[in-house]
């Protein structure tokens, strides 16, 4: 049976690299995590986003990491019983890049992320288009594309955040908790 330690979290990156860094805390530790953390959304979903052409698909992976940069951002282990807040603190944060989003959040969170993750479609008349600007509230249309470059946007934003905070800054106690609860994932429970 394998050690907990020698599961890998990426292609070359094991739960056991990662406590020790957080262990560690040094300049070299910060710089593996926060390369850990983008490569987690870089392969995971950023770069596969390029190559789908369906703003609805684009939209249901953008939801996906919404949740998880903002569980991240939050130092939430889990979003169970709270996505309907992480995308309204997500979109009240993220203003600069998703201008016009913060009054329609919960629109948003129950018409498009619920309705495509619970129907796989939009519901109550929204629309998702690959051309245009990025939001038309009036006409109930977001900009797949435009929606994923602003994501990409907010992922860029978070990464700096780290780079420029120490460990006993806020973001990093709660990228912190998120980091130990992936390595504990990791682990059986049963």
């Amino acid at each position: 049976m394998k050690d907990i330690n020698d599961y890998k979290l990426t292609d070359t990156v094991t739960v056991g690299e990662v406590r020790y860094w957080l262990a560690n805390r040094d300049d070299t530790a910060k710089k593996k995590i926060i390369m850990l953390i983008d490569h987690r959304f870089t392969n995971r979903y950023i770069k596969h986003l390029s190559t789908i052409d369906s703003g609805f698909l684009m939209m249901a992976i953008s939801c996906l990491t919404i949740e998880t940069l903002e569980s991240f951002k939050q130092g939430e282990k889990n979003t169970n019983g709270k996505s309907k807040k992480m995308f309204k603190d997500f979109f009240l944060s993220e203003k600069s890049h998703f201008p016009d989003f913060s009054g329609i959040c919960n629109d948003f969170y129950s018409d498009i992320r619920c309705g495509i993750l619970h129907q796989a479609e939009t519901t109550n008349a929204w629309r998702i288009l690959r051309t245009g600007p990025l939001l038309i509230e009036s006409d109930k249309v977001i900009n797949a594309r435009r929606f994923v470059e602003a994501l990409e946007k907010s992922i860029e934003d978070y990464i700096k955040r780290l780079q420029g905070e120490d460990w006993n800054s806020v973001i990093w106690k709660n990228a912190i908790v998120k980091i130990e609860d992936i390595c504990d994932n990791c682990e059986e429970t049963k």
